[in-house]
């Protein structure tokens, strides 16, 4: 379980542009990408979830991107959605 002071690293996230995915803002820290992967309404649940708990901000959530098709390694459902978020953790 992590502590409350790991799960509140808002000063650790960056934006969801793509110029932030490709260059790491933050030398001292570790990048990490987290996915939410499902329906809009149960990935949206998690979203806010994660949000009530202190760990992002909604707005730090890319949009609704489409999730990988058949013929990419992981496999979902036609109507599944993704969301991304890139958080920067202190490395160790």
């Amino acid at each position: 379980m992590l502590a409350s002071s790991t799960l509140n690293p808002l000063s650790q996230s960056t934006s969801n542009s793509p110029s932030s995915s490709t260059a790491n803002p933050h030398p001292d820290r570790e990048s990490v990408k987290i996915l939410v992967i499902g329906s809009k309404r149960s990935v949206s649940s998690i979203v806010v979830a994660l949000h009530q708990l202190g760990f992002a901000e909604i707005f730090e959530w890319t949009d609704f991107l489409s999730a990988p098709n058949s013929d990419r390694p992981l496999q979902f459902q036609p109507h599944e959605v993704m969301k991304a978020l890139v958080k920067y953790m202190p490395r160790e």
